[in-house]
């Protein structure tokens, strides 16, 4: 299904979809660095482990770029925002409580 948009809102949906693109990147890039800064830690513990694993999943989690609809690109993003926002969180959280 494709829509519409009149010229404005294309306008106001692709910025945000630029801004959800930018947030991916960012996102990632954090994952990679907490990745590599706390890799050995992680791994001297099962629930770490757990937490790596689920770290690795939130890098290799990517949107399809043969997505044409707008709204399905948008969602896409969102979910692998949502997946690595879920990583960091889940990789603080454990340092919090391990007062690493």
């Amino acid at each position: 299904m494709v829509l519409h948009f009149a010229d404005a809102d294309e306008v106001r949906f692709i910025k945000l979809e630029n801004q959800a693109t930018e947030i991916r990147k960012t996102l990632l890039g954090a994952l990679m660095m907490a990745k590599d800064l706390w890799k050995s830690e992680l791994e001297q513990k099962q629930e770490g482990t757990g937490i790596a694993r689920a770290i690795k999943e939130a890098e290799e989690i990517f949107v399809d770029s043969a997505l044409l609809d707008g709204f399905e690109r948008l969602e896409a993003m969102l979910k692998v925002i949502h997946k690595r926002a879920d990583g960091l969180f889940l990789l603080l959280q454990y340092i919090h409580k391990n007062k690493l």
